[in-house]
This record gives C-alpha cells, structure tokens and sequence, in this order.
C-alpha cells in the first residue's frame, strides 16, 4: 500500500504540537485511515520515543494502547499545549503595539496569534480593530482609521470601504513600514 505523506515523530524543538496533530490528522484523511485501532497504531508507533515515553508516563498505570486515539490525543495535548489563562492572553493581546519596522501585515498576524485564546467570540473582529488602531503608533494613519464612520476588520484587514482613502493609506503604510 502506498502512502501519501508520511507521519515523523513529534519534535517540540520544530513545530508546536498542535501543528503536529493537524498534520497527523491529515495524513489520516489523506490515506483512508478510518479504522480507530489503526489511527491509534499508527500515531503510537510515529511519535518518537521521547513523546511515547511521556504519554506512557501519563497514562500510567495505563498502557498507551489502552487508550483511544482521542483520548491520547487529549492527554498529550494538555502535557504540550495546555490551554493559556485567558486574562494573561488578553493582557498580551491588549499590551501589543506594532513595532518599529514591523509591516503592518505582520502586525496584524502577531494580533490574530496573540487572540487565539482570548475568547473574544462574536467581538473578535472589533477587538482586533481597535487594537490595530491603537497598536499603528502613526498619528497620521491613526487619524485617517478613526475617521472612518464604518471601520471594520473583516475582508483584508479591514481597509476601509472607500477606494481612495485606501489608497492613501496604503500609501502611508508603505512609506511607514519600508
């Protein structure tokens, strides 16, 4: 049987665990992999030994193969990622200002990572306005987003509306960030 992709092992030092688990789901989507035993087969016997020593670890008195592919998923989740205070997310998204000569697109990337998990829900998009607003540190360009009657986020990164006042801004930003 021929396989697309390949599953290698778990290394924290290349790729946080997250990516890794959506990259191992979709090597299962990718060949077939439906069989519940077989997914847990096969994630056990690809996450390297450093990670299958600490799944073993916390599972104990368990065996990892006692286990579901979900529930190991879960257990190793909570080890590598563990879910951030959402008042410390929220203080890191609120503290951040763009720095001096960060582009403004990676500006507004540094922003939706940092509002991961700040459970703004619905206000997401509003949140993430204002702060791009407030975190520009440009007077100029400050002025010409605040003048805006229907700011929004949403699209690509909320340019307004109006075509020339975009390309003003544009234009500003350029300048700014080069």
């Amino acid at each position: 049987m021929n396989l697309l992709g390949r599953l290698d092992e778990f290394d924290g030092s290349k790729e946080e665990w997250p990516q890794y688990i959506e990259r191992v789901n979709h090597f299962f989507v990718a060949n077939g992999i439906d069989d519940a035993t077989k997914k847990k087969s096969a994630f056990l016997s690809s996450i390297g030994p450093a990670t299958y020593a600490i799944d073993r670890n916390l599972v104990s008195p368990d065996k990892p193969g006692d286990k579901s592919y979900e529930e190991l998923v879960t257990i190793l989740t909570d080890h590598f990622n563990p879910t951030p205070s959402e008042t410390v997310q929220r203080f890191k998204f609120h503290s951040r200002f763009r720095k001096p000569m960060e582009s403004v697109a990676k500006f507004v990337s540094e922003l939706r990572l940092l509002a991961e998990f700040c459970n703004f829900g619905t206000s997401l998009e509003e949140m993430l306005r204002d702060r791009l607003v407030c975190g520009i540190q440009n007077s100029h360009i400050q002025k010409q987003l605040l003048g805006e009657k229907t700011l929004t986020f949403a699209g690509h990164w909320s340019y307004p509306k109006d075509w020339k006042l975009h390309q003003r801004m544009r234009k500003s930003w350029l300048k700014l960030s080069s």
